[in-house]
């Protein structure tokens, strides 16, 4: 029997499942954008239909719909070794 490690899935597919972990719909164009960017693994299906590693799909988060970006803050230490010095 198949893992979920070797199970793989259609664009479609994978678009419901990530529907389902967030609060908005994802498009089958969002899936691709995410496998041509390495967040989840793809093979190619035939020369023109890619399939999704299942397991990659189910873990990945998409972020809800209008909630910011978390940037890390901008490092202090320069300033507060020239204010130190000082």
């Amino acid at each position: 029997m198949a893992t979920k490690k070797d199970r793989w899935i259609t664009a479609q597919e994978a678009a419901v499942i990530l529907t389902k972990n967030t609060d908005h719909e994802v498009s089958a164009d969002y899936v691709r954008m995410l496998a041509k960017t390495n967040k989840i693994a793809f093979r190619a299906r035939d020369g023109r239909t890619n399939e999704y590693n299942l397991a990659d799909v189910e873990a990945y988060r998409v972020r809800p719909q209008k909630t910011p970006r978390v940037r890390p803050r901008p490092s202090t230490r320069k300033q507060e070794e020239a204010s130190n010095a000082a």
